[in-house]
């Protein structure tokens, strides 16, 4: 017979395999079962807690749930103010720097139209000019 596989010890321990004659004749087999029987057993012994540490358990929970709590929603309503502040500081800042900007007069849209139409090429090929250059 063959030596049990780590499948065989796994399905042993979940109860869908028994011992066969290989294991009573196999020292290595059998150590191995028995080591996995005595993990088993620790892992599924309940520890012994005493009814007294369970009241006083179960009186600190209850004294928890009778204190007031601790009430946060100031701390939250001043995190969403200055949030919103910060929106409304960059938004106005946003806006000033674009009013700062001085907007080209009609003369000068009309000097930059004429060009455009003179030019044979369009504006967008003049920086591939620039590529070839030598």
């Amino acid at each position: 017979m063959n030596h049990w596989n780590e499948s065989d010890f796994y399905h042993w321990i979940y109860g869908l395999k028994e011992q066969d004659a290989h294991v009573e004749t196999c020292d290595e087999c059998r150590a191995e079962l028995e080591r996995l029987a005595a993990q088993r057993g620790r892992v599924l012994n309940t520890p012994q807690v005493s009814e007294e540490f369970l009241q006083k358990q179960r009186r600190e929970i209850y004294n928890r749930l009778g204190e007031r709590r601790r009430n946060w929603a100031p701390l939250r309503w001043a995190a969403s103010i200055a949030a919103v502040l910060v929106v409304v500081f960059s938004l106005t800042l946003a806006r000033y720097r674009n009013s700062a900007i001085t907007q080209p007069s009609d003369d000068q849209l009309f000097k930059d139209l004429a060009s455009i139409e003179q030019s044979d090429e369009p504006k967008a090929i003049q920086p591939l000019h620039k590529l070839f250059e030598e």
